[in-house]
């Protein structure tokens, strides 16, 4: 690091972060060169209100300058659109104050929730590797997690800040089950140690270590064969007759500048089975469309080719990588219940319906004369007439998957889910639907 760079640290009020922040203050070197950056999801009400006058007040207290952002729109959202709206307000801030390095506070813990998480989906070294020490963005930033560093679980983050007096703010959506990462939480909290030792999370951790040092060096491996990204471009034929493992390393890097690090499944193989064959091919990968072509792999730049009208099965659990759908058994607390109930989780990426729903679901594109009755109208409409009317852009729309029970469709993505399947109340069984492809527009 630079002799007086400023660092960013992401501070939301948590205990994780407020240790971090405490941690890099006490060091004399950083002390004068951090910039706490707090952003406000909008979310809990009043508790995230509260949240953030305790990170500014703190802020003020140790003499770090605090930069808050605050998400448009209030009320509950998906998990993705969080996460959007977030990275959104570190990239303004790192373009006005030139920051080349924000430290979050990830731990050792939450290196083995993501790891198991990764596990069930069939991930590769990439997703296997997160969150890494030291990540470089796609914007030249890197991310920095000194807690994963120093090997600080969560327990023996919250005994020091206990033993040294230091206030943090809880929040309580953490223990609830609606997050698939909450209910991974909490299975390993209810005996996880016993199983698998007391020392499971630093040995997820070393794995990930270990992976990202096979990930990095199959990477430069790729780059001395000139198939490194170019211009969005990437060579195939550098990579013809070469091990399935350095290619699917290398095309996981293309995916993720291109925001789709997400696949990893059939769409990703059959990419990784033409460049190693020599083949030319054209694959939707989350709703855009990736060529192999004159031994170049590239994103095809215009409207996506629409998906046609073909049933392909939707796995609960299971993140179709051709469409981004991803569909989920979950449960619908009062809280969660309230927030459908006032309209605070738009249908434009995420909806959730009774579980009635829960059966052998399918997806297709849409195809003409498509209708169904959406929650709240009376009666059915044309899909192509909802998504004119809901302003959604000519690209988009021909990049949306129709998601089908039996011959019932149940969603279109940017459309409210059908009123057939609608939810009544809280319930312990319910299926989320969740749209992950990146937006064209």
């Amino acid at each position: 690091m630079e002799k007086f760079e400023t660092i960013g640290v992401a501070v939301s009020g948590g205990a994780d972060s407020i240790y971090l922040l405490a941690a890099m203050w006490a060091n004399p070197i950083y002390r004068n060169r951090l910039c706490v950056l707090h952003f406000n999801h909008r979310v809990r009400g009043a508790d995230a209100e509260r949240d953030e006058a305790f990170v500014r007040n703190l802020s003020e207290a140790l003499g770090v300058p605090c930069v808050v952002g605050r998400r448009a729109e209030a009320g509950a959202a998906s998990e993705w659109a969080l996460r959007e709206a977030r990275n959104e307000f570190f990239a303004q801030q790192r373009q006005a104050f030139g920051f080349k390095i924000i430290c979050t506070a990830h731990h050792i813990d939450d290196v083995a929730e993501t790891m198991l998480m990764r596990l069930a989906r069939g991930a590769g070294l990439s997703g296997l590797s997160a969150p890494r020490v030291w990540q470089t963005l796609q914007d030249g930033h890197m991310r920095y997690r000194p807690l994963i560093a120093a090997g600080l679980s969560k327990q023996t983050i919250l005994n020091r800040l206990k033993d040294t007096g230091i206030p943090w703010c809880e929040d309580a959506t953490n223990a609830l089950p609606i997050a698939w990462r909450n209910r991974i939480r909490a299975w390993l909290s209810g005996g996880a140690e016993k199983v698998l030792g007391e020392r499971y999370a630093s040995g997820f951790a070393h794995s990930a270590q270990v992976i990202e040092q096979a990930r990095q060096a199959l990477l430069a491996w790729a780059d001395e064969l000139g198939a490194d990204v170019i211009d969005g471009a990437m060579s195939a034929q550098a990579l013809r007759n070469r091990p399935r493992g350095l290619i699917h390393v290398a095309l996981a890097r293309f995916l993720q500048h291109h925001g789709l690090g997400a696949a990893s499944g059939r769409s990703v193989e059959l990419l990784v089975d033409a460049i190693e064959c020599g083949m030319e091919i054209q694959v939707s990968v989350l709703g855009r469309q990736v060529t192999v072509k004159q031994g170049v792999v590239r994103l095809v730049a215009e409207a996506s080719v629409p998906f046609g009208s073909d049933l392909r099965n939707l796995k609960l659990g299971v993140l179709d990588d051709e469409c981004g759908l991803l569909a989920e058994e979950v449960t619908v607390d009062a809280s969660l219940w309230e927030k459908l109930s006032r309209g605070d989780i738009p249908p434009s990426r995420e909806v959730y319906l009774s579980a009635s729903a829960l059966g052998a679901l399918t997806w297709r594109g849409r195809v003409e004369g498509d209708r169904y009755q959406p929650l709240g109208l009376n009666g059915v409409a044309k899909i192509s007439d909802l998504l004119i009317n809901r302003k959604v852009p000519l690209a988009q729309r021909e990049t949306l998957p129709v998601v089908m029970l039996g011959g019932e469709i149940l969603w279109v993505p940017s459309i409210p889910p059908a009123e057939l399947y609608k939810l009544k109340g809280p319930t312990d069984r319910a299926l989320r639907l969740t749209w992950l492809a990146p937006c064209l527009g």
